[in-house]
Order: structure tokens, then C-alpha cells, then sequence
């Protein structure tokens, strides 16, 4: 596997861990690769990995089964808001091809329901909301399910009624601040440009309104005497 092209974009650890791929470095003096990585979700203050390329293309053992230890999710979009951030910080972007995947080709490596937190289901609704829809919207169509399975679809259907319900009733202020920056796709910079605000102030919105809907999702849970995130076991 050392000859094995790693490019930018998300992979999933054996493990079921998910990391984005930044990019990949030369050792100057032993000519090696290194594969230059990070956590996701994204943190707030952004932490960078290093593993060779050597180990990150290895297989392990996991119950008697042999496995890759990472593995590409082509099928898991990056956002414009991850792409911003790695250019501020000095990385290039993932390069977009002229060419347009079909979702059913195989099934969406995305996860419903599965976050460690309230803030972080708040976000992971917000970032895919996009995406979400468009695989809803293939689904009714197709009238079959799309590249997901019949539990996720259903989990899928209610996250996004859910939100934007909330987007009509009691979050209706942030209504359209969700619209220009998760429906339309406009970065913080372009937001705060196009309002005249400083990225501050866009960062302090989009943290009230991300806190303001992981209260929503926790009080629904609570009502309902459910928990929709990740179980503990599964961590």
C-alpha cells in the first residue's frame, strides 16, 4: 500500500473515529511522507496531527478481521467554512472536480444522531443542512432509499423538520443569518463583508444560535425521555 494516493478529505479510522486529511508533507532529509491531519468535528482551536504515511496506509486486525486503518469518505462534503479555515491557516483547500457524484452509488458515509453533544448535533444539522435536503429530496423522488438506510432516512426526515420548524417559531431571528450562511453557503468572511460586520461579531452570532439550538434538540430529547446523541458505549 505505500504506492496508495491519500488526498485531502475526510477518512474513517477502524476505530470509526472520522479525521480530515490536510495535506501531505516531505521529510527533507529521509525523503518519507507524512500525512498531515486533524479531528472532526472541528474544534474551536484547531489541533494538527502528523502520522507517516507508511502507518497511515497500514491495515490492523479488528476481531479476527483485517482491515484498512483509514478509509476515504468520498461521499462526505467539505464545507466552506472548513475550506476558509484551512486557507487562513496556510492550507490549501480539497481541489472541486467538474464532475457530479451520484449519491446512490454507495451508501452516504455520514452518521445520523451520533454526536457527543447538544452544541455538536446543533452544528452537524446546521453544516449538512444542504446536503441533507438534497438527499431527502432524492429519496421521495427516486421514491426509494438513496445511498441511505430506511433508520437513517427517518432520523434524516425528522432533524430537518425539526430545524426548520424552529427556524419558523422560536429561533425565527436567526432565520435568515441560516439562510445566507448554511442554505446559500456564504463563508463568515463573506458574511461579514456583505453586513459589515467584523468576523467577531459573525462568530459570536453563529455561537448563540448553535447554542440556542442544541438547548432546542436537548429539550426535545428531554421531553420525549429519549437521547438522540452518541451512546457512551460507542465513544
Amino acid at each position: 500500500m505505500a504506492g496508495r494516493r491519500i488526498c485531502a478529505g475526510y477518512y474513517r479510522r477502524y476505530d470509526g473515529r472520522v479525521v480530515y486529511v490536510v495535506s501531505l508533507a516531505t521529510d527533507a532529509d529521509t525523503g518519507e511522507e507524512t500525512v498531515i491531519w486533524t479531528a472532526y468535528p472541528f474544534s474551536d482551536v484547531p489541533r494538527y496531527y502528523t502520522s507517516s504515511k507508511k502507518s497511515f496506509c497500514a491495515f490492523v486486525e479488528v476481531n479476527g478481521e483485517r482491515k484498512a486503518k483509514y478509509k476515504r469518505l468520498t461521499n462526505m462534503r467539505v464545507s466552506a467554512e472548513a475550506i476558509e479555515r484551512l486557507e487562513d491557516e496556510g492550507f490549501r483547500g480539497p481541489v472541486r472536480k467538474n464532475q457530479t457524484q451520484q449519491m446512490d452509488e454507495e451508501y452516504d458515509s455520514r452518521t445520523y444522531q451520533q454526536a457527543a453533544t447538544y452544541h455538536a448535533y446543533a452544528k452537524d444539522l446546521c453544516e449538512n443542512y444542504t446536503f441533507d435536503w438534497n438527499k431527502y429530496r432524492l429519496c421521495v423522488k427516486a421514491k426509494r432509499y438513496a445511498a441511505i438506510t430506511r433508520s437513517d432516512f427517518a432520523k434524516l426526515k425528522e432533524d430537518l423538520r425539526f430545524l426548520d420548524n424552529a427556524l419558523k417559531t422560536v429561533l425565527s431571528e436567526y432565520r435568515d443569518y441560516f439562510r445566507e450562511r448554511f442554505v446559500e453557503g456564504l463563508s463568515i468572511r463573506k458574511y461579514a463583508e456583505a453586513h459589515q460586520l467584523n468576523r467577531g461579531s459573525v462568530d459570536y452570532l453563529q455561537k448563540k444560535f448553535f447554542s440556542a439550538l442544541a438547548c432546542l434538540l436537548k429539550e426535545r430529547d428531554e421531553a420525549e425521555g429519549r437521547c438522540r446523541l452518541r451512546k457512551p458505549a460507542q465513544n
